[in-house]
């Protein structure tokens, strides 16, 4: 006889739930091993026929558990019977992830959410939380009901894209969130749980968004009185400072690798690490004055992090880290407005700001797209363009050495 699974629906009174009602699950039960899933709904002990496992007409929505109770035990046996008609080997966790997987295959948000676990399993915690905010926005335009693949249509999209504009939304950030759902959509036909037929990307076109980046540029004058500026040292503006103008004087390292960077990444007066979005090895000859910010915590810290960001006694986690570094992006970000007052610079002043400003200069020193690019860390040249396109073209008279 054929080891197979059971499947047995039950009211699980060894959990209480918020409401005080106990949630109504399915055991699946194979080689003595139990795997649980819910129905999304509970009952009350008294709502609850123990003698024939079901709803009793004292339950509330009765006939609305028994349909999904129906369903959903058919679902379960369905792919019991499918393992066993194929002589494949698998356990009760096997049949419980599978219906559930094929369940996201429909459940536009379920698989949002398998997405998301899997990226934290991977420690990939920036992609997550991209996943999840495009899910929330997504959830919110929608009234936070239920949504399958084959809802979202061209004409949902059009929809979504305007319901962005209204909000005042940049389109950088419109366009961001279409590419996660693209980028979910490529992820679940490649996994073969949706067909290419529903894809709605091949006519509404996320190219059409106007992502010419705003002037975010400033001027060698303006960097030198950053630079110029006296602040007390080894306070909030003075970390803001130097992680600015390290970020220049490295060709524009994100706030995130400079947060990673440790004292081991730097031999021989060179920066070398491996760049946490593009995960490509990064190599770089320092300047005097990128040397003098690391000089000035190699006096301070005797952390194996080089910037007082992380501490590789608290900061352990890629989850902590995340929250860590989600804190003092707000914080440097606040402290750049302050330092632009000081230094009556007009433009917003960001991290980012740091980035466009090195492209700048190697663009009026007549260094290639394919180079900036490179030291960017753009995946392709197109991306970089974006950044150069926005930039005004003032005459830089006096050379600067950068490194």
């Amino acid at each position: 006889m054929k080891n197979t699974a059971s499947v047995k629906l039950v009211l699980y009174t060894h959990k209480t739930l918020s409401n005080g009602k106990h949630p109504v699950i399915f055991q699946v039960i194979k080689d003595r091993k139990i795997k649980r899933i819910g129905t999304g709904y509970s009952a009350n002990k008294d709502e609850w026929d123990f003698e024939n496992n079901k709803p009793s007409k004292k339950h509330p929505n009765q006939s609305d558990l028994e349909t999904v109770i129906a369903l959903k035990f058919a679902e379960l046996k369905k792919q019991v019977y499918n393992f066993d008609a194929n002589n494949k080997q698998y356990s009760a966790a096997t049949v419980v992830e599978t219906v559930k997987r094929k369940k996201a295959a429909y459940s536009v948000l379920a698989y949002f959410d398998e997405v998301i676990k899997q990226l934290k399993a991977s420690n990939r915690i920036g992609n997550s939380e991209v996943y999840q905010t495009c899910k929330n926005v997504l959830s919110d335009f929608n009234q936070k009901k239920e949504l399958s693949f084959t809802q979202i249509d061209v004409s949902f999209l059009n929809k979504f894209e305007a319901a962005c504009r209204a909000k005042d939304w940049k389109e950088s950030s419109i366009s961001a969130y279409l590419r996660t759902l693209r980028a979910l959509f490529n992820r679940a036909i490649s996994e073969n749980l949706i067909t290419p037929d529903v894809y709605p990307f091949k006519q509404y076109k996320i190219g059409k968004l106007n992502l010419k980046t705003q002037k975010r540029a400033i001027h060698l004058e303006q960097i030198q009185a950053i630079e110029n500026l006296e602040l007390e040292e080894n306070t909030r503006l003075h970390l803001a400072q130097n992680i600015f103008l390290f970020s220049f004087y490295t060709m524009g390292t994100n706030l995130v690798d400079i947060a990673n960077v440790e004292w081991d990444n730097v031999k021989d007066g060179r920066l070398k690490y491996i760049r946490t979005k593009t995960h490509k090895p990064y190599n770089i000859n320092l300047s005097e004055k990128a040397l003098q910010i690391l000089l000035h915590y190699r006096e301070q810290r005797t952390d194996k992090y080089i910037f007082p960001i992380y501490s590789e006694k608290v900061h352990v986690t890629a989850q902590q880290k995340a929250n860590r570094l989600h804190k003092i992006m707000q914080q440097v970000n606040e402290d750049l407005k302050t330092i632009a007052g000081k230094c009556e610079i007009d433009e917003n002043l960001t991290t980012y700001v740091a980035r466009h400003s090195a492209a700048t200069i190697l663009k009026h020193k007549g260094v290639s797209t394919t180079v900036i690019s490179e030291l960017l860390g753009h995946e392709t040249e197109s991306i970089t363009q974006v950044y150069l396109d926005s930039f005004e073209s003032p005459v830089l008279d006096t050379a600067v050495s950068l490194l």
